[in-house]
């Protein structure tokens, strides 16, 4: 191989490593144009003329830069090649450069063979290079360095946001389609099919999803074949749901909804020149034995509502000349059988408007498919439902007696009822049943017209002759005028239980508290007190020589006196609950009978006759007021150990109700125990919340020592000292027995789920707290429901005063006596999922009714006072029908009032109708 044919091989190679450089060059400056290009649409989110030039800008850019490289790599010389062949052969004398430089024609023979062998040589050497060698690797390394550099950022952006790249590379690669540029948002618009009639509006709405929105959302409009976007700004239904109605739309237009530089595809809006409902009347004709007259309205809705059998015309109206179409009646049939439709022939009554007469017989689907006067049909047809409401049978509501009663013998029983219908009734029936007796029904109302009517009497229960034990049930019942169908309804049934008065009483008993206990004996002596007050006015008043005093003293002492002679006869015909209260009776009668005697005297007082006369007279009325003042002062002193004892007796009642619940939490846990030892632990989770309840009763124990131990210690009536010593040594048996602690570890068992563990210490502090009421003491036995003797005057004090702890005991939910008048089963209460006391049916959920009993309020429970304690007044006393009433504080399910119908949804009235039903 000659000199030249080894120095172009290196030129050749040498440009070849160049042109390798350059393309590299070209990929790592391409790769930034592309992210610089990509970041830049990112940024404006360019439109596509504006991607379209600025692809077109980029293409150009990297197609000079290459071409300007690859020439740059092209452009090597000869003697450039023979430099780097003597740069690659490392030698001093630089023989490829000096064999180049030799002519080929020398002067002499022997320049001339020294200059062949030179340049034979120079070839051979460089002949003998690797092309390996030769190539500039290193500026193609550098160049293959650069370019992972540039698409560094390209691969981890394909990495990180995947989406985002694919979405920036499909504007660039296609600039001029219709690409969104990337965002976090994503639109879906609703409808998804956008159609408008000509000239009408457009509901458009969109769904933002990815993100919030940060600007405002706007609805971006445009005309095929024009650049120009209107901007209208959209209304926010909620943090994603934006929407915006186009009015009036004649040409067809693309839409798109944008949040700032997001925005969604452009979607064309389709102009359909289709007749189209714009609006519907429809008037209803009764039928005539209704009486009602024809009912025109709007056709707002898809429904149409008739009662059956009446006449409907519908009118529709189109926003385009219509032509005559049939309406399509399809009747609503059961499952499984096939619906035979019938058609309708509308009548033209406008240019644009078609009625239709039928007659509503039964239920259905109306459908109209509107064609104009080209036979264009509507884009779809006009559905509509017909029901076809049938004559309702009358509501009949019984809303007095409850759903379930009791009541004495002599009771009135008051009966309030309402009957409606929807058009009028025709008559209303009273029905009464009694187990062993045909049912009795009475008209209550023959002959009516009215939509509405009200019930009410009072039936003595003495005039039916009921006995205890039977139960009376009681019903309306209405009939309307439909002479196809006889609708009648009835009312839900109320059961009375006859009762006897002794079990009257023990019901009450069961209700009052200490408090209203002790404040029928506070109101009589405050009304006695009063009225001597006045008159010792009076004699003030007369002291004093003022006639106008006296006179005003006078009135005064006669309003005290007709009050007390009020609340004194009605307290005499009180029924009597407790033993004690039959001698308050007789007490109150002749009380009230001295209080009119003074009354009829107070009223012919003459404030203008002399001192001694006036004097006289007061004096006579204030020894008539003391002349059983000893009785009073008896009665007022056994109110007070009452009083005294009562909150002793109140304490039992408390630690009875800590042992009832001590005892169900002992046996819910022993249930959970067998559960886990047969392999079910599905409960014992459960045994957490019993921890707290065992917690919560070991506190209740503890208030009960302190507050036991203060009113042992703030009574001082010797009569009582047995039962305080009694208190004292029941208080000093309960800190050595200690069930605290082992309240506290059975706790302590149950949240670490130890079921056996804490059954055994549960029991066991129940087996204590039976220990310590099973001794023979007064306040032991008190705890158990059995009240200690007193020796005193009266024997009804013992005698109420065991009836007061029986009622005391009742007021427990937990409490059944399991003996004792009253009693039938309704005494107990149950227990909770948790082992608390759990409200049954007991007693004093269920009203009674009987012989008339005031309710007194003492002070603490909103009752005035005097300032010293006393109750000044009872409550106002209610209507004679309601006084003799006993309500519960809360009714139970079986009393609660019944939702209205209407107002519960159509798939839950009848599980709400049970649930109210006893």
């Amino acid at each position: 191989m000659n000199l030249q044919s080894s120095i172009s091989r290196i030129r050749r190679l040498q440009r070849l490593g160049r042109w390798i450089t350059a393309l590299l060059a070209t990929a790592a400056i391409a790769c930034l144009v592309v992210i610089a290009a990509g970041l830049l649409d990112v940024w404006q989110a360019f439109e596509s003329p504006a991607r379209t030039t600025l692809v077109t800008t980029a293409l150009v850019t990297v197609s000079i830069v290459t071409l300007g490289l690859l020439a740059i790599a092209t452009r090597f010389s000869i003697n450039r090649s023979a430099t780097a062949a003597d740069h690659l052969l490392a030698s001093s004398r630089n023989p490829a450069t000096a064999a180049l430089s030799l002519s080929e024609k020398s002067e002499t023979p022997l320049s001339d063979f020294l200059a062949t062998r030179s340049r034979e040589k120079a070839a051979a050497e460089i002949s003998a290079l690797p092309a390996g060698k030769i190539i500039p690797w290193r500026s193609v390394r550098f160049a293959a360095l650069a370019l992972v550099i540039a698409a560094l950022p390209i691969g981890l952006l394909v990495v990180m946001q995947p989406e985002a790249t694919s979405t920036v590379a499909q504007r660039l690669l296609r600039p001029s389609e219709d690409l969104p540029p990337w965002s976090k948002l994503r639109f879906k618009i609703e409808p998804s099919e956008l159609a408008a009639v000509y000239g009408g509006e457009l509901p458009l709405a969109v769904e933002i999803t990815g993100d919030t929105p940060t600007e405002a959302v706007e609805l971006l409009v445009r005309r095929p074949g024009k650049s120009k976007i209107q901007r209208l700004p959209s209304f926010r239904e909620s943090e994603t749901r934006f929407s915006r109605t186009l009015d009036s739309l004649t040409e067809p237009v693309s839409i798109a909804f944008a949040s700032g530089k997001a925005r969604s595809h452009w979607h064309p809006v389709e102009i359909l020149l289709q007749p189209k409902v714009l609006s519907g009347t429809f008037t209803v004709t009764p039928p005539t034995y209704t009486a009602r007259p024809p009912i025109s309205a709007p056709l707002d809705t898809n429904e149409i509502n008739a009662l059956e059998g009446s006449e409907v015309q519908l009118s529709l109206t189109s926003n385009r000349p219509l032509a005559r179409t049939a309406l399509v009646f399809t009747p609503t049939v059961a499952p499984g059988i096939t619906a035979v439709a019938e058609e309708i022939q509308g009548e033209i009554t406008a240019t644009q408007t078609i009625s239709y007469r039928f007659t509503a017989a039964r239920p259905g689907t109306l459908s109209v498919l509107l064609k104009d006067v080209r036979g264009t049909p509507a884009a779809s047809a006009l559905e509509l439902q017909l029901k076809a409401v049938p004559d309702q049978a009358p509501v009949v509501d019984l809303k007095s007696p409850p759903r379930f009663l009791l009541a004495t013998p002599s009771s009135i029983l008051k009966i309030d009822g309402e009957a409606e219908d929807d058009f009028a009734l025709s008559k209303v029936r009273l029905v009464r049943t009694l187990e062993g007796f045909r049912d009795r029904a009475r008209t209550v109302a023959p002959v009516l017209q009215d939509k509405a009517f009200e019930f009410g009497e009072k039936i003595p229960l003495s005039v039916l002759g009921v006995t205890p034990g039977q139960v009376i049930e009681l019903f309306l019942e209405a009939s309307d005028h439909n002479p196809s169908l006889l609708g009648q309804g009835s009312s839900e049934i109320s059961r009375i239980q006859i009762i006897t008065e002794e079990d009257y009483a023990y019901r009450i008993r069961a209700k009052t508290t200490l408090e209203q206990f002790n404040a029928r004996y506070k109101a009589i002596n405050q009304a006695l007190k009063d009225a001597k007050e006045s008159l010792n006015k009076m004699k003030e008043a007369t002291d004093a020589n003022d006639p106008e005093a006296s006179e005003k003293a006078r009135e005064a002492a006669e309003q005290a006196h007709k009050q007390a002679a009020e609340l004194l006869e009605k307290l005499a015909d009180d029924f009597p609950a407790f033993e004690m209260e039959k001698r308050l009776k007789e007490i109150a009668k002749n009380a009230a009978g001295d209080a009119k005697k003074n009354l009829a005297q107070l009223k012919n007082f003459d404030p203008k006759a002399s001192a001694a006369d006036q004097k006289k007279a007061i004096d006579e009325m204030l020894e008539r007021l003391g002349a059983r003042e000893e009785e009073q002062k008896q009665l007022q002193k056994d109110a007070e150990l009452m009083a005294e004892s009562g909150k002793i007796m109140e304490m039992a009642a408390k630690f009875q109700q800590i042992y009832q619940t001590q005892e169900s939490l002992s046996k819910r846990i022993r249930t959970i125990a067998e559960e886990i030892h047969k392999g079910n632990d599905q409960n014992r989770r459960l045994l957490s919340s019993l921890a707290d309840t065992q917690e919560k009763n070991r506190e209740a124990l503890d208030k009960f020592a302190t507050e036991l131990e203060a009113r042992a210690d703030a009574v001082t009536r010797p009569e009582l000292a047995e039962m305080i010593e009694s208190t004292k040594q029941f208080l000093d048996a309960l800190r050595m027995s200690d069930p605290q602690s082992v309240m506290d570890l059975g706790s302590e068992y149950g949240r670490q789920g130890a079921a056996e563990d804490a059954y055994v210490q549960a029991e066991l502090a129940r087996a204590l707290l039976e220990n310590l009421m099973s001794k023979p003491s007064s306040f032991p036995q008190a705890c158990q429901g059995q009240c200690d003797k007193f020796s005193v005057q009266f024997p009804d004090v013992n005698q109420t005063m065991q009836q007061l702890l029986e009622g005391l005991m009742c007021q427990n939910p937990g409490y059944n006596p399991g003996q004792g008048q009253g009693g039938g089963g309704m005494g107990g209460g149950g227990t909770g999922p948790t082992g608390n006391a759990a409200p049954g049916f007991s007693m004093s959920d269920i009203p009674v009714l009987g012989p008339q009993r005031m309710q007194f309020e003492p002070a603490s429970l909103g009752g005035t006072t005097d300032g010293k304690g006393a109750t000044a007044k009872p409550n106002p006393l209610a209507q004679a029908s309601e006084n003799e009433t006993m309500l519960a504080t809360e009714s139970p399910l079986e009393t609660r009032q019944a939702p209205d119908p209407q107002s519960v949804p159509e798939p839950y009235r009848e599980a709400v109708k049970i649930y109210f039903t006893p």
